[in-house]
């Protein structure tokens, strides 16, 4: 059942938003049943045959439910392509979990999951993870943190496997981000195949809708100063919650609604935006190319990928987070780019519907 607040006496209101905060806080109101032994991360894919409440420009391909009995399994607030490891998903909690490709298809079978946010021994865990991008030559990871709104770099030393024997971690916290929300701060971060980096908050700074800001670092942000300052133009009450370049420069960002409701309930869309057109000072937008809504797909999707197959072909994975609740499912849904001739339109957003 949904409410509209404006009917709403403000007693019952505070009432309603805290019941949603909760709702939304990991692990705070309804966990699903677990393993006592944490140790122990057997991980299922369950495929999903139903496709209603995902339309737009791209064909689906294939959709799971991911679960697991591991006690702090879920939560996933971004997702990167791994190279020869396959997927490469991180939680809030700081975990993160690998994702097999095996002929084409995601296996669990071989999957990990490993409590990241102990990687850096005398350092100061962070475990608020949001977002992560990755060198796909030297294997090194970029991750970001909302709450001191942090980038971590993990460069690899004759490995590309996450968290190898021998690894240096830089931690650095750009002047930039210094007034962005605490809790819905650096939500996306991506790296570009010329090495520069695209960083998004997920809350507006100020009461306007929208007006995201973003920053452009023309190399490495844990080195580099002075970026491109920006804001993103979304739909009405969509935030950016992760994004994936394509080999053609482009790049998809995932979007996000969250309903006032009980439990909460969720729109998901992916935009099509141009990196070349971001200006200092200017508005950056795009196009929608997808949607995910309804009581099937209506989840918190919060994490996208891009996994290149050749000839600038590919398939775009995104991934919910269940933030540790038994009324959310974690999910990974794939699609195929590019987008198929004629293709139809999304459908229209909750905004433009009413």
């Amino acid at each position: 059942m949904r409410f509209s607040f404006p009917t709403l006496t403000p007693r019952f209101r505070l009432g309603l938003i805290a019941a949603v905060a909760l709702g939304l806080a990991p692990g705070t109101l309804l966990r699903t049943a677990v393993d006592p032994d944490p140790e122990q991360a057997i991980i299922t894919l369950t495929p999903l045959a139903e496709r209603q409440g995902i339309s737009g420009q791209l064909n689906v391909t294939g959709a799971w439910e991911i679960t697991s009995t591991h006690p702090f399994f879920g939560g996933f607030s971004t997702l990167v392509d791994a190279g020869g490891e396959g997927l490469l998903a991180g939680t809030d909690r700081g975990w993160l979990l690998t994702i097999p490709i095996e002929a084409g298809e995601p296996d669990t079978a071989h999957s990990q999951y490993t409590d990241y946010a102990t990687a850096a021994p005398g350092l100061f865990p962070l475990t608020d993870l949001e977002a992560m991008t990755r060198d796909p030559a030297s294997g090194t990871l970029w991750t970001s943190y909302e709450g001191r709104n942090t980038i971590q770099r993990e460069v690899l030393h004759g490995s590309t496997l996450v968290q190898a024997a021998e690894h240096t971690i830089t931690r650095r916290s750009p002047p930039e981000m210094q007034y962005w929300s605490a809790n819905s701060g650096a939500e996306t971060i991506e790296r570009f195949a010329d090495g520069s980096f695209l960083i998004l908050a997920e809350a507006p700074v100020g009461d306007e809708w929208p007006n995201r800001p973003g920053l452009l670092f023309p190399g490495d942000p844990i080195e580099q100063t002075d970026p491109v300052e920006f804001v993103i133009d979304t739909p009405p009450k969509f935030s950016p919650v992760d994004a994936t370049a394509l080999p053609d420069g482009r790049v998809l960002v995932l979007l996000r609604r969250v309903q006032v409701s009980i439990p909460a309930a969720f729109d998901a869309a992916i935009m099509l935006a141009d990196p070349s057109t971001i200006t200092e000072g200017g508005v950056w937008t795009g196009e929608i190319i997808a949607r995910f809504e309804g009581p099937l797909y209506g989840e918190n999707f919060e994490g996208i990928a891009y996994v290149p197959k050749g000839d600038g072909a590919g398939d775009i994975y995104v991934i919910a987070d269940d933030n540790l609740s038994v009324f959310q499912r974690s999910l990974l849904v794939r699609l195929a780019w590019p987008p198929a001739q004629s293709a139809p339109a999304p459908a229209p957003l909750p905004s433009q519907a009413q």
